[in-house]
């Protein structure tokens, strides 16, 4: 079986001492016994998730995993930008304008329904395609932007399928690895990254894709 995950810094594995062996897509293919190509990056947004995975298809996967990540970013160029990045990192003179555009153009619904749109695009797309996926969130969860009124699209809240989003919309990738040591940026070790690969295995017993 060949398995290929795409998300930010917690797929990736930033921090662990080998991520190509102790992060959670390493570990979960290991424990199943499945090819992985893991294509994780630290500051990645959901742009890039949708292009690296229109991109990958072609490579005929039995199983996509995605990890979503904060819907503050965006890509430009294959360069991902996020206000984080805009306020505390020294950018080349090509990217300076993003500092402004976060302080006067950045507005939070707009990038929260856009992430919402962008989940069901390819979640649709995987079924056109009879494509088996699994969607999760890495470190945030939107369960308190839906609960505010003007953050309430239920038009596109309702089309998500949380039989294959674990845990939508309360719980990510944070909430599963617990109180585990994290490392100076915040990201899961080696024991935060052996609870997410369980808790995603789990998942995917239960519909029966695993023994």
């Amino acid at each position: 079986m060949k398995l290929l995950t795409v998300g930010d810094s917690f797929t990736y594995g930033s921090e662990l001492a080998n991520p190509n062996w102790h992060s959670w897509p390493v570990l979960l293919s290991r424990k199943n016994n499945w090819q992985i190509v893991n294509q994780g990056k630290g500051g990645g947004s959901n742009d890039r998730i949708i292009r690296i995975v229109f991109e990958e298809m072609q490579n005929n996967y039995d199983l996509i995993i995605v990890g979503w990540t904060s819907y503050d970013r965006f890509e430009v160029n294959n360069n991902d930008i996020s206000i984080y990045t805009a306020e505390n990192r020294p950018l080349l003179d090509e990217w300076k304008w993003t500092k402004d555009y976060y302080k006067y153009g950045y507005d939070a619904y707009y990038h929260f329904t856009k992430y919402l749109r962008q989940i069901i695009l390819l979640q649709n797309h995987f079924r056109q395609h009879n494509q088996r996926y699994i969607f999760c969130n890495a470190i945030e969860t939107p369960e308190l932007y839906i609960k505010q009124a003007w953050a309430t699209p239920t038009y596109l809240l309702d089309q998500i399928d949380p039989t294959y989003f674990i845990g939508w919309p309360n719980e990510h990738m944070g909430v599963w690895q617990g109180d585990c040591p994290k490392g100076p940026g915040g990201h899961p070790l080696e024991l935060g990254h052996q609870r997410i690969a369980e808790t995603i295995n789990e998942h995917i017993r239960h519909l029966g894709w695993v023994s």
